[in-house]
């Protein structure tokens, strides 16, 4: 069985999550369940970034010690996956022992490499982002992303050679078009490698921040957050440490997921860092848009953050899932409102695939008393346009992180197999006594429903699994079956006893 390991960036936990966090961990949800039903051994890793100045900061405001409050806000972030219905295999925190004791390893090996020296240094540092400027980073003298001033720090710090790891990264760009995905963050990253990197700080001096994984050997310093965090995908899998079955096992990456904001530390600094230790790189790193809020930019002085765990208990989470992987396509950034997601879930879900779903299985229920009939004449126009047309193009969409495109293809079969039942009339055939006529035209219904099942249930599982059972399959069993077998025109529903159809989706007034 071939692997597949997946990995989102680990957010920053010094606050509740908001909606963006949400989202990061929607996108890698997806594609892990979309590689299970590929058939492949998925491991999928999400967790929190807990070391740093700004978590400090955090709970000295609250009044908590440090560690106390990253315990309390790392549980917050995975009562987030659990409410959101993420399948992550593991959850790793950067103040466990395993991650820390692999992160001293990790510098060790990038020091052996001659890599990381000490030196004085006077720079502009953001807090927000944990790291030092330049001038031309900064827009009218302020940081862009947190606009404020950065302030001018003067310490003796531990510096990893970046600068040679130039011509190393050229290269890679050069001859893998396809490391840094989509295409216009590749070509962001690909001007910030021809403009020349610097070498980078990756320690503070302990007088400056105590609340950090100690440097090797110099107990006068904490390892940067950058170089300490980053490290999370492969001391999760147990680099460094004689239990490193997972990192022999799923090393390299397929993907790592993350936000455009933290594209550079990650295609460029990330990879730089693995060259150094001798650790083989990831096969991509998957960069995604911003999200808007109305057509603004999400800030708490604008007070347009979205909280993730109140709309997930306000409304169906599959409601919620569905809504974002269809509006926001991954390469550019996309908007939310209420109205929107009103308008999507009454048209798509109450309208759409509700509405499918429970006329067909009425029908069963009144025309063939309630189980799926036999056919005996094979509509292959319905057959041909699933296999040729839906199939491939949902396939495309779901491998290419674009979900949007993914589910916009099933709408286009939803709205095929309803304008199906309009066209033919089952219930004008069942008055006229042609009974063949009317349990062929429900078989091949209710097998497009099961298909439609199939397609959905990497960003709507609970849905497809409440499909399933309904025409009478058994969901365990069903999504054991690898992808190539479960997109097949097959009789699975034949003969089965549908439940009571209920309501999929209640529409919202």
């Amino acid at each position: 069985m071939s692997k597949y390991y997946i990995t989102t960036a680990i957010p920053y936990a010094n606050d509740n999550p908001h909606i963006g966090h949400a989202i990061l961990f929607l996108y890698a949800d997806v594609m892990a369940r979309y590689q299970r039903i590929l058939g492949k051994e998925v491991y999928f890793l999400i967790g929190t970034d807990e070391h740093g100045q700004k978590m400090l900061k955090a709970a000295k405001e609250h009044g908590v010690p440090v560690a106390d409050y990253c315990s309390a806000k790392s549980a917050v972030f995975q009562n987030l996956a659990d409410q959101w219905n993420i399948t992550n295999d593991d959850f790793i925190r950067t103040t466990e022992k395993r991650h820390m004791d692999a992160a001293q390893k990790f510098w060790q090996e990038a020091e052996a490499s001659g890599d990381i020296y000490k030196k004085k240094y006077s720079g502009l540092y953001c807090v927000g982002c944990e790291a030092y400027k330049t001038e031309k980073d900064l827009v009218d003298g302020k940081c862009p992303d947190h606009q404020k001033e950065p302030e001018i720090l003067e310490e003796e710090n531990y510096f990893f050679r970046l600068s040679k790891y130039q011509e190393p990264l050229e290269l890679l760009f050069a001859q893998h078009p396809e490391f840094v995905y989509p295409q216009n963050r590749y070509n962001e990253m690909l001007n910030i490698l021809k403009n020349g990197l610097e070498d980078i700080s990756v320690s503070r001096a302990t007088d400056k921040l105590t609340w950090g994984i100690p440097v090797p050997g110099d107990d006068s310093q904490v390892m940067y957050v950058w170089f300490d965090a980053l490290t999370n995908y492969i001391t999760a899998l147990g680099y460094g440490s004689k239990n490193d079955k997972l990192f022999k096992k799923y090393w390299p990456a397929d993907a790592h997921v993350i936000g455009k904001e933290i594209n550079r530390f990650h295609s460029l600094l990330w990879s730089a860092m693995l060259m150094s230790a001798g650790v083989e790189l990831p096969k991509m790193i998957a960069a995604h848009g911003w999200i808007t809020i109305d057509g603004q930019k999400m800030s708490k002085s604008i007070g347009n953050v979205i909280d993730p765990l109140k709309m997930s208990s306000d409304y169906p989470v599959d409601a919620v899932r569905y809504f974002f992987m269809r509006e926001l396509p991954f390469d550019s950034d996309g908007d939310y409102s209420e109205d929107k997601f009103i308008a999507r879930y009454n048209g798509d879900l109450a309208n759409g695939i509700g509405n499918l779903t429970n006329r067909i299985l009425v029908m069963i229920e009144k025309y063939c008393a309630g189980t799926v009939p036999k056919v005996k004449n094979v509509d292959h126009s319905l057959i041909d346009f699933l296999k040729n047309e839906i199939w491939p193009a949902y396939e495309e969409g779901m491998g290419k992180f674009r979900f949007d495109r993914a589910m916009e293809t099933v709408w286009k079969y939803i709205t095929h197999c309803d304008q199906k039942i309009s066209d033919s009339q089952p219930w004008a055939m069942a008055k006229a006594g042609k009974t063949e006529e009317v349990n062929d035209l429900l078989y091949h219904l209710a097998e497009s429903l099961r298909q439609i099942a199939v397609m959905i249930w990497p960003v709507m599982p609970e849905t497809a699994e409440k499909i399933i059972t309904q025409l009478g399959l058994d969901t365990a069993e069903e999504f054991a079956k690898p992808l190539e077998e479960l997109k097949n025109w097959v009789e699975l529903t034949v003969g089965k006893n549908i439940q009571t159809p209920e309501p999929l989706f209640p529409r919202l007034e």
